[in-house]
């Protein structure tokens, strides 16, 4: 009997453990999609991301994403669509950089080859995107997502809250300015003599020179120093080539008496090295900035943890936004930024059900999809705002943060990789709790007063929409209106010259701005 026993135990202890394990690990019968996705610094593991584990959830889908660690470039992109070998059911945010219709113009090629697919019809029954276009009445946003062949090929990252309208904020060291005892500057004089004293007195209290009064990033154009200078003199939108409405009349900025003036007084700064405009891309210009010896004494950026790290609070607390300057004619301007969509997630033609996947891409258009894309876990890093929360601008708040995750390292979003929608109702309508947020306040201060200096005409980014020989165009002229601006400040061009400065008139005629000029005066409402 004893034998019958020690035989059967072990039989029977290894069918309890098959029977475990079997129940234990049931086969996962979720449907697969793939999706590519680029490298984020921010994402601590994509696989066991709350906003991730969220989504499937809620479409009983199971999402692997593949993290692609190559620069997305049109290159790379056509090379990768031309081989033939996309496994990836989708892609999110394939595109970076600032020119939206060059986004476009990519996403159109790749639809019209084949390589991704129409997203109409999904659309026309979609829940989320549909409501969007609806609410989002300041332009048509379903016409700007449409490629010149009529089809929509991608589903849009779009953030049209106030920090997305602001374009560029000039920061000072405050530290410096109480070191020599200097007021915050108001005028271009008054700017000049501030950058004076920085390069002659020791406003870091270092022993040997190192002092950069001002510096600027080649790459960046909100980082490009000169251009918050040039609107002391005239409304500059490098977004818009320049062109601003006076009096329902468009004009061209680089042509003007204004620009000429601006391009002296910046080559003059340039003369007595008290601003560096073009010799760093932006990862240097952020180095030089959170330097423990403190050297820099003020750059642009459309917010101050652009170019400060969020973990340096105490250098954030040292730059203070300075006001649009006043220039010759009294005036202040701040140069308005039309948010447009980006191409943040297509569907490509290697996918076996589309429709699943674009009620992904919808989903993540929700309000609760983009709390959570926004602002994580509610309950845990985020609540719904009391009664009694103001937001940065004086009104009620929506949303009170807890715990701060935007543009850090967490595990509880994808940090607004893919589809999303910043609903402005939440995204400007947020207030802090149970930590110190310095920057968020320090970028919504400089928002208020930025927004004050507006102007009440301009030219909206939506002109150029669809008109491929417009765009051609403008990046002619963009690219000469860049040169000759550094030319003139460097030196290698003297706008004092009145024949140098003709021959610059001269080059634009040449490049036909007439007609861009005329082309988009016909389109204006």
């Amino acid at each position: 009997m004893k034998k019958i026993i020690l035989i059967a135990l072990p039989l029977l202890l290894l069918l309890l453990f098959a029977a475990y394990y079997f129940i234990g690990t049931t086969p996962d019968t979720r449907q697969e999609v793939v999706i590519s996705i680029p490298y984020n610094e921010y994402i601590l593991n994509i696989d066991t991301n709350y906003y991730k584990q969220w989504l499937e959830e809620q479409t009983g889908l199971s999402i692997k994403f593949n993290i692609i660690h190559e620069t997305l470039s049109d290159d790379y992109l056509r090379s990768m669509f031309a081989s033939g070998f996309v496994t990836s059911d989708a892609f999110f945010s394939m595109l970076g950089g600032d020119d939206f219709y060059e986004w476009n113009n990519l996403i159109g090629e790749f639809g019209e080859k084949g390589y991704i697919l129409p997203l109409n019809e999904y659309i026309d029954e979609s829940v989320y995107l549909n409501a969007i276009y609806e609410e989002f009445t300041d332009y048509d946003l379903r016409a700007l997502m449409t490629s010149p062949d009529g089809n929509i090929y991608y589903m849009p990252g779009f953030d049209p809250s106030i920090s997305e309208r602001q374009y560029q904020v000039l920061w000072l060291n405050q530290r410096w300015l109480r070191s020599l005892n200097l007021n915050v500057p108001q005028t271009l004089d008054d700017f000049r003599d501030v950058l004076n004293a920085f390069s002659t007195g020791n406003p870091n209290g270092q022993s040997y020179r190192d002092i950069m009064p001002l510096a600027g990033s080649r790459n960046v154009q909100s980082e490009q120093i000169y251009n918050a200078i040039i609107n002391a003199f005239i409304y500059n939108d490098p977004h818009n080539s320049r062109l601003f409405l006076e009096s329902g009349t468009v004009q061209f900025a680089p042509m003007t008496d204004e620009w000429r003036e601006a391009m002296k007084y910046l080559s003059n700064l340039y003369k007595d090295n008290l601003v560096v405009p073009f010799a760093y891309e932006h990862n240097i210009l952020a180095g030089i900035a959170n330097s423990p010896w403190d050297i820099l004494g003020g750059f642009t950026s459309r917010s101050v943890t652009d170019i400060i790290f969020q973990s340096n609070p105490e250098l954030i607390n040292a730059y203070l936004h300075i006001a649009p300057l006043i220039g010759p004619d009294g005036n202040r301007n701040a140069t308005v930024r039309t948010p447009l969509p980006r191409p943040a997630g297509v569907i490509t033609s290697s996918c076996q059900n589309p429709e699943a996947v674009f009620k992904l891409f919808d989903l993540m258009l929700s309000e609760e999809a983009f709390l959570i894309g926004r602002f994580g876990e509610e309950n845990v890093d985020w609540v719904r705002a009391g009664v009694t929360d103001t937001d940065f601008y004086g009104n009620r708040a929506e949303v009170r943060v807890i715990n701060h995750l935007r543009n850090n390292v967490q595990n509880k979003n994808i940090n607004e990789s893919g589809p999303f929608y910043a609903y402005p109702r939440y995204a400007d309508s947020v207030t802090f709790s149970a930590f110190d947020i310095n920057h968020e306040y320090a970028n919504a201060r400089a928002y208020r007063i930025y927004e004050m200096y507006k102007p009440d005409e301009y030219i909206s980014s939506t002109v150029f929409h669809n008109r491929p020989e417009i765009q051609a165009l403008r990046r002619e002229i963009d690219i000469y209106t860049e040169e000759s601006t550094e030319a003139f400040i460097i030196g290698s061009a003297d706008p004092f010259d009145d024949l140098v400065w003709e021959a610059h008139l001269r080059r634009y005629k040449d490049l036909d701005i007439e007609k861009l000029i005329n082309s988009i005066t016909e389109v204006l409402p």
